[in-house]
């Protein structure tokens, strides 16, 4: 995935990145499908935060997350 690509897809799922780093990480809506709640997962420093209902989600090494 080339950086303007990362870009693009941080962008979308910034609003539920920041309710996470904020403390907040029940009840957050999918920016694709509105579904919710969305699963968090953690594992050692790799974060994956996805969504049971279509399926999207973002992974990796969130800086404070």
């Amino acid at each position: 995935m080339d950086e303007e690509a990362v870009e693009d897809l941080v962008i979308v799922w910034q609003d539920v990145l920041d309710e996470i780093a904020a403390g907040r990480p029940d009840n957050l809506r999918c920016p694709y499908c509105g579904r919710t709640p969305l699963k968090v997962e953690t594992e050692g420093r790799r974060t994956r935060i996805g969504c049971d209902g279509c399926g999207k989600y973002i992974e990796g090494a969130f800086g404070g997350l």
